[in-house]
């Protein structure tokens, strides 16, 4: 799915003009008879209502029918109405919806659905996809069309960024690596006006954090069962079954609809691994209450090993470097098996980690309402935990506001620096890879400088109300990249946990409830509980893939140091190859020490994919125009 949205204006005809014109062409049109929506997409990733002169359009995932979308459009005063409304609508998606020639759209509030905005010819253009709006933008130039000088081509400074581990802050990681094409924010959606003109308005806050645990867990098992049912549609649905929590109840919440399920679980190559054992114990639960489906153990002998390159440019994500890198190759060998038995959807337990796992900076926020309540819960986890006395008292007292908290990140970037999370952060604290140049070093710090001088505001005055909101962003980056790749095989990667109203649900939970204590994942725990066997229930933590991570780098050793001869992100300035290479060839026994590596595979891998201009991808011109707005030309 893919697709371009154009604001009711003359200009419209001349840049739509701009873009090349096939069969498989869709378009939806605003009243005038202008382009509106131009692109591809499924038929079942389509759903549109009209009334009068409103008309709405879902594309993406869900259950919602075009009479639900009907009713929501008779009781809209205005389009702010829809921040409101759009609660009616399960799944993951844009909405997209007019008024006469007022229009607004919006994606999700991970980065799953997420538009992009870039400015031609006087006009603001909107787009799934940066790459389309970099090709719009070449293209728009070629034909005498004014634009930014440079627009649409790489942006050293965002790749720069781009390089820091685990992950950019957040003002940094909504740039794109396409220059002058921009992320419109989460939370915000983007809209124009009658005459063409263009705002972005913030539509969400986090809810207040007041939700006692039973209440919270009742909140989240409807919101999770009415994500994963908008998947559930399909004749045949694949999901990973790893034998953790999060994987495990998306499961068994799908077998409780009737559809054919596949599940997958991965063999591991550590024997210390007990993964493999849970994930059989839960299929063999699971063949007890679903209908019909298989499990299907992926021996690891079969599969590409972690850091495999990509075999061809299709198997890298044009839009920018992939944060799943180091399994991308194993994700594409998962894709096509599930294919071979008929999915054409495959979900993930991305999410459940950010949203539920127990956070010391829960802690800290706590203390902003209730000091004596986090002292009580900060003894309790200083018995669980190897908490030192100043370290609870900075937990509990510290941190500053944060475009501060920005600032500061520029003096904390040093190369090869790593440091603990803190109960007082805002989110993950970044450091650029020790083969970082020099130059990229100052880049980074300049920006990060900038960011804070902006004064950005955060998603919540409360850290922790943040730092998830942040977490579920960055989950939605790697879920989007990821389904960029299994989609040239007809499976559309998907993780329910990252719903809009998963999300919610998650930040409503009480910050009492969400204090490291006795482990695993007690909120969503006591939400499946009924649902998920027993015993899966305590289990919430990752599993160790150090032995995943070094079979990998030993396997493909050779190709991956190839890539120091001839680096690209060498080429721009950004990284030294020459201390690259012994990170490469060298054995590494702290994987610590590798934490950088994936960031920077990732960027050297997408610039070589790159082509010397961007190409259109999929979003072609409309290859004919319709005269309502919820209608479709193919």
């Amino acid at each position: 799915m893919d697709f371009l949205v154009f604001p009711d204006h003359p200009l419209t005809d001349r840049l739509a003009a701009c873009l090349p014109r096939t069969p498989a062409t869709r378009t939806i049109a605003h009243l005038s008879g202008r382009p509106w929506i131009v692109g591809h997409w499924r038929p079942e990733e389509l759903v549109t209502e009209r009334v009068g002169p409103r008309c709405a359009v879902l594309l993406g995932t869900t259950s919602a029918t075009p009479g639900a979308l009907a009713r929501l459009l008779r009781r809209l005063r205005d389009l702010d109405d829809l921040a409101g409304l759009r609660h009616e609508l399960p799944g993951s998606f844009f909405l997209l919806a007019c008024m006469g020639a007022e229009i607004r759209a919006q994606g999700s509030l991970s980065a799953v659905r997420r538009l992009h905005r870039t400015d031609l010819a006087g006009l603001t253009v909107l787009g799934s996809r940066p790459q389309d709006l970099a090709a719009l933008a070449h293209a728009a130039a070629a034909s005498g069309l004014p634009g930014t000088p440079g627009i649409g081509t790489v942006d050293e400074e965002a790749l720069a960024a781009r390089l820091l581990a685990p992950g950019a802050p957040l003002p940094l990681a909504l740039r794109t690596p396409w220059r002058a094409v921009h992320a419109v924010p989460p939370g915000h959606c983007a809209a124009h006006d009658p005459a063409g003109r263009y705002r972005e308005d913030r539509w969400w806050r986090p809810p207040e954090p007041d939700l006692p645990l039973p209440d919270a867990a009742e909140a989240v098992r409807e919101a999770l069962s009415a994500a994963v049912h908008a998947r559930t549609h399909r004749a045949t649905l694949s999901a990973d079954l790893s034998g953790g929590l999060d994987s495990t109840s998306l499961c068994f919440l799908a077998a409780r609809d009737g559809t054919e399920l596949i599940t997958t679980g991965w063999e591991g190559r550590d024997p210390a691994d007990d993964g493999p054992l849970w994930s059989a114990h839960s299929a063999y639960r699971l063949s007890r209450v679903r209908q019909e489906g298989r499990h299907l153990s992926l021996p690891y002998t079969d599969a590409p090993t972690w850091y495999t390159p990509p075999a061809q440019p299709a198997h890298t994500d044009p839009a920018g470097p992939l944060a799943a890198v180091r399994e991308a190759a194993r994700l594409l060998h998962q894709a096509r098996l599930v294919a071979k038995f008929g999915s054409r959807m495959h979900l993930a337990g991305v999410g459940g980690d950010e949203l539920f796992a127990l956070r010391p900076v829960a802690l800290n926020s706590l203390a902003r309402g209730d000091l004596r309540a986090a002292v009580r819960l900060a003894r309790r986890a200083r018995r669980l935990a190897p908490w030192t006395l100043p370290a609870t008292v900075r937990t509990l007292l510290g941190g500053c506001c944060y475009p501060r908290w920005l600032a500061a990140g520029a003096d904390r970037i040093a190369p090869g620096a790593r440091r603990r999370p803190a109960g007082t952060d805002w989110e993950d604290v970044p450091a650029m890879p020790p083969w970082a140049h020099p130059d990229a070093v100052a880049t980074v710090r300049r920006l990060l400088r900038e960011a804070a001088a902006a004064a950005p505001e955060p998603f919540d005055p409360l850290r922790a109300q943040h730092e998830t909101a942040a977490a579920a962003v960055r989950a939605g980056e790697r879920v989007r990249g990821i389904d960029a790749l299994t989609s040239a095989y007809g499976v559309a990667y998907e993780a329910p946990f990252l719903d809009d109203a998963v999300i919610e649900a998650a930040l409503a939970v009480r910050l009492a409830d969400r204090v490291p204590g006795g482990g695993g994942k007690p909120v969503l725990a006591a939400a499946m509980r009924g649902t998920v066997p027993g015993p899966v229930l305590g289990r919430g933590g990752r599993r160790a893939h150090s032995a995943e991570l070094h079979a990998g780098l030993r396997r493909n050793r050779r190709a991956l140091a190839a890539l120091c001869a001839d680096s690209r992100l060498a080429a721009l300035g950004l990284i030294r190859p020459e201390a690259l290479r012994p990170v490469l060839t060298s054995l590494q026994p702290d994987t610590g020490a590798l934490r950088p590596l994936d960031p920077t595979l990732a960027a050297e891998f997408w610039l070589r994919a790159l082509p010397d201009r961007p190409a259109y991808g999929t979003v072609p011109a409309p290859a004919g125009r319709a005269s309502a707005p919820a209608a479709e030309s193919g």
